[in-house]
């Protein structure tokens, strides 16, 4: 729970600092934020109860497309 919470203490500081209001709302679903510009957040106690729409929060993947399959319109998905 402890890595959990310096995680989500870390992501409450990295969209603080980089201006992402949106992001900062929807962690402070999960968190108590008591100092944003270091981290500081506390679990809240119904976090276990959080939608299940938060565990998938902005997922991004990023996909690598090789120079010659770009070349012939095809996308090559890496690992």
């Amino acid at each position: 729970m402890d890595t959990a919470t310096a995680k989500l203490g870390r992501a409450v500081q990295l969209a603080t600092e980089s201006g992402h209001a949106d992001t900062a709302k929807l962690l402070e679903k999960v968190v108590d934020v008591i100092d944003p510009s270091t981290g500081t957040v506390r679990l809240k106690k119904q976090a276990a109860a959080v939608d299940a729409e938060m565990a998938a929060v902005r997922s991004v993947r990023t996909v690598r497309v090789r120079k010659e399959a770009a070349a012939d319109g095809q996308v090559s998905e890496g690992a």
